[in-house]
């Protein structure tokens, strides 16, 4: 995956993917510096969590899943705008404006994934004894917060993945940088 990500799809399966590895990773200096030091920390991030994982032996697999995708996620969002800001390009307002409505809806919606209430090993019928008492109009519990809440993060999150290149509307395809 990573010569993927390095290469932008440009590189070969066959006896030389390991000589492409190695020129990619370990040369002194790369063609994408960027590119690198991003895929060494997304790597790094990767093994930590895997190893974290191992470690704790989650009994919630799902979950754990769902951490490391968001992990994942974060941190190719902050790559790009990164990179976006290296290359003088930027944000538009609306991506900008759905990135902090993205921060404010998924930090709430955090708190009530953490606090428990279901779990994923039992049934329907045990896992509703840890049911709280209705929080919003004596009819929905943390946990359909915490859906209400993730659903509209992940909403906003797409509108700001279809909107955070709209600064590069009229620029020509071939000067646009690719990273």
């Amino acid at each position: 995956m990573n010569l993927e990500i390095y290469y932008i799809g440009a590189w070969s399966l066959g006896k030389s993917l390991f000589l492409q590895w190695k020129k990619a990773l370990l040369c002194e200096e790369p063609f994408y510096p960027n590119r690198r030091c991003f895929l060494i920390v997304s790597t790094i991030a990767n093994i930590a969590i895997a190893i974290f994982g191992a470690a704790s032996q989650y009994s919630d697999f799902a979950s754990y899943l769902l951490a490391i995708l968001i992990v994942n996620l974060v941190l190719y969002l902050f790559y790009y705008a990164v990179m976006k800001h290296i290359k003088k390009e930027r944000l538009s307002k609306s991506a900008f404006v759905l990135a902090i409505l993205i921060i404010l809806l998924w930090a709430p919606a955090f708190y009530f994934f953490t606090r428990g209430l279901t779990n994923w090993q039992k049934s329907a019928a045990e896992s509703r004894n840890n049911n709280t008492e209705c929080d919003v109009a004596s009819f929905y519990d943390a946990h359909d917060i915490w859906h209400f809440l993730s659903a509209f993060g992940v909403f906003f999150g797409f509108l700001s993945f279809l909107t955070i290149d709209d600064d590069l509307e009229g620029v020509d395809r071939s000067t646009i940088a690719v990273f």
